[in-house]
């Protein structure tokens, strides 16, 4: 299966920490160009359950008509039944399920004029043709992109430390560059928002950046919960990037989890905000 497919358990569950770890600067710089606009149509890569359009919908202005895109259907429905009635008034939502690999914007925007796209906790996934292809194609159509919770390879296990947390985050961030079907070739993982800047500035983009990071405090039932997750992808990733090491990394998720639930540790993942505008000329 594809690494592009999520269950709604986990979206929902990231959630919170989705949106309290969000870089506000970026949101008004997307506000102030859907003013110039003086239209608000958004396409949304990578959709999901609808997290990111939930965050959004308090910054981005009255009347706002999104476009959801996702290549699982149960959770274009889920995204479409929260957000009907939680946009402001006057504002459109409609969803279409697509393979993100191969989305084509500059054909979308034939038939639906895009403004902006956004996009949450998807580039980190992407090859680096994936990458041109998408900033190519917001310059063909002039939009601005406001893609967001990037991971950027920082974490942290707060509290205590342990001898192998370096060691897992190195190999997790190796693992992060395998091929995750977002185009042909290998993810660029947490390099993929300082590639997608570069390829925006090259085409002659203005753009900002900012930090989102998962502030997750020791002891929370939430941080428990998600703390689970994660600590258990940290674990399945680097006994793949790392086999014969496995016995010791068994080691180490026992250990952390234990640490976890006893409320003994806290977590941090880090992440980069990336917003690019065309630049009138």
């Amino acid at each position: 299966m594809s690494e592009l497919w999520f269950d709604s358990e986990w979206l929902t569950l990231r959630r919170r920490a989705d949106h309290q770890a969000r870089e506000t600067l970026l949101n008004e710089e997307a506000h102030y160009w859907l003013g110039t606009r003086h239209r608000s149509h958004i396409l949304d890569l990578g959709a999901g359950s609808g997290n990111n359009a939930l965050y959004l919908k308090e910054w981005l202005g009255e009347q706002q008509h999104w476009r959801l895109v996702d290549q699982d259907a149960k959770l274009l429905k889920e995204a479409e039944r929260q957000l009907e009635h939680a946009l402001p008034e006057g504002s459109t939502v409609e969803t279409a399920v697509a393979d993100l690999a191969n989305v084509r914007l500059t054909a979308i925007h034939q038939r639906w004029p895009i403004d902006l796209i956004t996009a949450s906790a998807l580039l980190d996934l992407a090859s680096q043709p994936w990458i041109d292809r998408l900033v190519d194609e917001c310059v063909g159509i002039g939009a601005a992109a406001l893609l967001v919770l990037n991971v950027n390879g920082h974490w942290a296990i707060t509290g205590s430390k342990h001898p192998l947390d370096e060691v897992i985050r190195q190999a997790f961030n190796a693992h992060q560059e395998r091929a995750k079907g977002l185009g042909t070739g290998p993810a660029l993982g947490p390099m993929a928002v300082h590639a997608t800047e570069a390829a925006f500035k090259r085409a002659g983009y203005a753009t900002q950046t900012g930090t989102s990071v998962w502030k997750l405090l020791a002891g929370s039932a939430y941080t428990k919960a998600l703390g689970f997750r994660l600590i258990n992808g940290w674990h399945q990733a680097a006994c793949e990037m790392l086999p014969d090491q496995s016995d010791e990394f068994d080691v180490w998720f026992v250990s952390r989890q234990t640490d976890l639930a006893n409320g003994q540790i806290g977590i941090e993942v880090g992440h980069t905000d990336l917003y690019a505008e065309p630049v009138a000329g």
